[in-house]
């Protein structure tokens, strides 16, 4: 990912990954067509010029020559031509986009890899929408990035190299044509000559002898040479001003069209609090406001935009229907020229100021290129941002975190942890001194509402940022983070949500079933491989308490070895959460828990017995474990009524 950080590093990275020789065989021929492309480009102008010098001579034909016979074989060879080249316009279509498709295939692939690599690093990339001097500190709509600007870039690098060598090599043999072509100028020669002259008045005719000024055969490719060190260079000047400003108002369209379709994402994901609690006039505002910044930038681009395409086309008029008749013109009209020549030297003459002026024509696609490359590198860099988590973390608050996998004797182990919100001079807001669980043991976390209770959770599990202290677990202990809305994928089957994270295939139906039916959803066992449960996703089907008895089945199966609960049964009912726990005690009697509970209420098996026999009492800030007491006779007999 360090390589796709810099914008060479980031446009060649395909060309030297482990996929080297499939991309280096598509671009050889993808690069031997365009070069067979461009000197078939001569053969079309020369061609047209052959027909239309037929058309000229078709009443001036010379005795024995039959006119319709030479015009219908120029329009044969013409046709015949443009064809054979229309067919490699379309081969090699066909494979730079085999190269894009595969490349970008390639590119996502990296990233999906880089942002998936651990637990951790998607929820760093999201963990701070902060604005700094030089922008935001962590890159917005990643989502925009690796579609829109992942397509964009290996399609518009692969399109402006094409385009960048077939004008290289069009050049090369255009200007060897337009050469051969060349005729005497009589003013240039007479020009050549007086300078020759003074050359000699001057400096002697031994240097005389070594310099001839007088183009002779070679005067119209000279005017052509001076026509486009005089034309090109200026207009390509004008199109790179307007070409920066093209980019920099792609960006910004990019990241504003990333902000706006972003709330939509999250709308659609709260559709149904939005109708509860009557939100949409709110979020239409929102809405409003995001697309209204969007509009405003593409509005001034699509002014800037049009105002380009005017330039473009008037350049592009001057070049091939004025400026181009023009370095011939002086041999065509004092007779050293035919008009054959004349037409065929002004095809080539606009077909190379047209080679030249790909920079020209194509700003807007290298404004577009370097804003999806830019878009993609901050992501890359955000990436190998976050890699590096407490220092990551560290430029924003306290993160000194010490986190190993040496517990001994224990499957969890706590030492001086102290958690504090975001900012260098913040303050603990919690502090555990000593923590020790081992198999079998639970305890449950009590407090006030605020007093860091998920925090605690979220710091064994690795997902608190900011504190310092120690977390030990024991080598190759398996840990289960349940909290209050459980993670529920679309497009999975029932199965494959059990399952979750584990593939389906990897578990036996009949073992599913089983955890289904101890978790209390056995009316939905028949519908286990359906990915739609009568047309809705599971997400939507479930109820809150349904989704967390799905958690249940989900631990069950699992079987881990540290349980970390974020009030998980809080959607069940008092009977349910202590069947949630029933299942937890006779299923993985071995398993640590660690709980934030919902409500006051403990859970007891049906002889009275507590589930949790420990509590983390957080009061003032520092939390104090504490055994739980045995039960009152009647509150045992209530538990077990």
């Amino acid at each position: 990912m360090r390589k796709l950080t810099g914008f060479w590093g980031l446009v060649t990275a395909y060309w030297v990954s482990s996929r080297w020789a499939e991309a280096w065989a598509l671009t050889i021929v993808v690069f031997g067509l365009t070069t067979l492309l461009s000197k078939a480009s001569v053969w079309v102008a020369t061609s047209s010029a052959d027909f239309l010098a037929a058309l000229a001579n078709f009443h001036r034909a010379e005795a024995g020559v039959d006119p319709a016979e030479v015009l219908l074989m120029a329009a044969a060879a013409l046709v015949g031509i443009y064809a054979a080249r229309a067919c490699g316009v379309a081969l090699r279509h066909f494979l730079s986009s085999t190269l894009h498709r595969r490349a970008r295939a390639w590119l996502v692939g990296r990233f999906d890899a880089a942002i998936l690599a651990d637990e951790r690093i998607a929820f760093d990339l999201m963990s701070d929408r902060s604005e700094t001097a030089r922008g935001a500190r962590l890159p917005d709509a990643i989502d925009q990035r690796l579609d829109e600007c992942s397509i964009g870039l290996y399609g518009g690098l692969i399109g402006l190299t094409m385009g960048l060598w077939g004008a290289v090599t069009s050049v090369w043999f255009v200007s060897a044509a337009i050469l051969e072509r060349s005729q005497p100028v009589q003013q240039l020669d007479r020009w050549g000559a007086s300078a020759n002259a003074w050359i000699e008045a001057e400096f002697g005719p031994g240097l005389a002898a070594r310099i001839d000024l007088v183009p002779g055969d070679y005067g119209t490719a000279l005017l052509v040479a001076g026509l486009i060190l005089l034309y090109v260079p200026a207009i390509t000047w004008i199109a790179w001003r307007l070409g920066r400003i093209i980019e920099r108002l792609k960006l910004q369209r990019q990241r504003r069209d990333g902000a706006w379709r972003g709330e939509l994402g999250g709308l659609l994901h709260r559709v149904g609090q939005i109708a509860a609690s009557r939100g949409e006039r709110a979020q239409r505002r929102i809405n409003t406001r995001l697309y209204g910044a969007l509009d405003r930038t593409w509005s001034r681009q699509n002014g800037l935009g049009a105002g380009m395409m005017l330039f473009t086309d008037l350049y592009n008029f001057l070049s091939h229907r004025m400026l181009a008749y023009l370095p011939a013109l002086p041999a065509f009209m004092a007779g050293h020229m035919s008009f054959k020549t004349f037409a065929a030297s002004s095809e080539l003459t606009a077909g190379l100021i047209g080679d030249l002026s790909w920079f020209i024509n194509v700003m807007p696609e290298i404004a577009t290129l370097r804003a999806n490359a830019g878009r993609l590198t901050e992501l890359a860099a955000a990436v190998e941002r976050v890699r590096a988590r407490q220092d990551f973390y560290a430029e924003t608050g306290i993160s000194r975190f010490e986190r190993s996998r040496d517990a001994k004797d224990a499957l969890v182990e706590i030492g001086g942890l102290a958690l504090c919100h975001r900012g260098h001079d913040a303050r603990p807001f919690v502090e555990v001194q000593r923590l020790r669980l081992g198999r079998g043991d639970r305890i449950y976390l009590r407090g006030a509402n605020g007093s860091g209770k998920s925090s605690i959770l979220k710091a064994v599990a690795g997902l608190w940022p900011y504190g310092e202290g120690r977390v030990a677990l024991a080598g190759g202990a398996r840990m289960f983070f349940a909290g209050q809305e459980p993670d529920l994928p679309e497009r999975m089957s029932l199965k494959t949500l059990v399952c979750y994270p584990d593939p389906a295939e990897k578990h036996a139906d009949l073992v599913v079933a089983r955890v289904l039916f101890r978790a209390g959803l056995q009316d939905f066992v028949t519908e286990m491989h359906h990915d739609l449960y009568h047309g809705k996703t599971w997400r939507t089907v479930f109820s809150g308490g349904q989704k967390q008895r799905l958690v249940l089945a989900r631990i069950l199966l699992m079987r881990p070895d540290i349980l970390l609960l974020d009030e998980a049964t809080s959607a069940l009912d008092v009977n349910a959460s202590v069947d949630f726990h029933d299942a937890l005690c006779e299923e993985l009697p071995k398993t640590a828990v660690i709980a934030v509970l919902h409500g006051e209420t403990l859970p007891y098996d049906p002889d009275g017995r507590p589930f949790y026999t420990a509590v983390l009492d957080i009061a003032q800030g520092v939390g104090r474990v504490r055994p739980v007491m045995p039960p009152s006779l009647a509150a045992a007999r209530h538990a077990a009524e």
